[in-house]
């Protein structure tokens, strides 16, 4: 299927397998990171076996990169669906947060070292991201990926909930967050209620949102 990009018009090849059919699926532009929305629910199924099969890859007119599943590991979602980026260089501490994300029902993908993180953060905005300070032996006060995300612009940060995985601070640490530029902090000697202070963390990041949120959907700002 060929897709059109409204904001930088690159036209996308999508494989047909790629898409969710019969449902709502979105994805960000790998060339501008606009959300592309499409709605297969009314496809008629005479028209999707008439479709010409397209590579199992993006195609953009002036040739960009082959795709990479490994730096696009989500493509098209469907719209209500949540993702997560966790980068955590512990396995026991790893797996404990993936079967807590799992629960959430949370896409998840995790980045190896943080140049891999920042190939993944290319092609998709996470609603989710739970961050080690000292990962991929990253100094805490010099992390790549943490100053990669504060120097994000507002209309990205806000749409991503960030947890940043210590020892040094307190879990729920209000200033060192802040200071830190991230939603919540986490220490991990507290990484077994993990669920419980991520559904707090939530639910107070979604608070603060909302009144802001409620008013740009009015005005057509999102």
């Amino acid at each position: 299927m060929e897709i059109i990009c409204s904001s930088c018009n690159s036209k996308l090849s999508v494989a047909d397998d790629k898409l969710p059919q019969g449902k709502a699926a979105s994805m960000r532009c790998p060339k501008c990171q606009n959300k592309i929305s499409i709605d297969l629910r009314n496809q008629n199924k005479k028209d999707t076996a008439a479709e010409t099969a397209v590579p199992n890859q993006f195609n953009f007119d002036e040739g960009t990169d082959d795709y990479d599943a490994s730096e696009r590991p989500f493509d098209f979602l469907e719209e209500e669906g949540n993702t997560a980026l966790v980068c955590e260089n512990d396995p026991e501490i790893l797996k404990q947060i993936n079967i807590v994300l799992g629960i959430m029902d949370y896409s998840i993908t995790t980045a190896e070292s943080v140049r891999d993180a920042l190939k993944k953060m290319k092609y998709h905005t996470y609603n989710m991201m739970l961050i080690n300070e000292t990962f991929d032996g990253s100094e805490p006060d010099a992390n790549g990926l943490l100053v990669y995300i504060e120097r994000l612009s507002m209309d990205v940060r806000r749409n991503i909930f960030v947890g940043l995985l210590t020892q040094r601070f307190q879990t729920m640490d209000n200033m060192a967050a802040f200071l830190k530029s991230v939603n919540i902090t986490i220490n991990l000697k507290d990484i077994g209620s993990i669920d419980r202070i991520l559904t707090r963390g939530i639910n107070e990041y979604e608070l603060f949102y909302a009144v802001f949120k409620d008013s740009a959907k009015k005005q057509g700002l999102m």
